[in-house]
């Protein structure tokens, strides 16, 4: 078995692997799991919209992937800088977690830790650096 120790030393060896933070490979198809999972985080209906958002022929917003429920949609960046200026170009809309970001209404007020948010759950769930 492989550990997570392991892996960054790998890492250190092999600079063509993403790093040793797990959330590099975080989806948007996994948080919109985990946030279903929640009975106040709704994330109904989600759909892949990677295509619309992501490729040339859509919005092409610089994403790798893109899934879209009816409360919100969530986004997967290559490189933390591309989803810090794609969460500035949402203003109050948009919320960065690392290499995910998250659009809805007012996502970026919606950092409470006393109250559960999609933004708070993102953060707490899997931890930034």
């Amino acid at each position: 078995m492989i550990t997570a120790g392991l892996l960054c030393l790998a890492a250190v060896a092999a600079p063509a692997l993403a790093g040793c933070d797990p959330r590099s490979g975080l989806t948007p198809r996994q948080v919109i799991e985990g946030f279903a999972a929640t009975p106040d985080l709704p994330a109904t209906n989600p759909r892949d919209v990677t295509s619309e958002r992501c490729g040339d022929g859509g919005d092409d917003v610089g994403c790798e992937e893109a899934v879209q429920a009816d409360e919100l949609t969530v986004y997967s960046f290559a490189e933390k800088k591309d989803a810090a200026a794609f969460a500035r170009s949402l203003g109050r809309n948009g919320y960065q977690s690392d290499w995910i970001v998250l659009e809805y209404d007012n996502a970026a007020a919606d950092t409470d830790e006393a109250e559960s948010s999609y933004a708070t759950q993102v953060d707490g769930t899997w931890a930034s650096d």
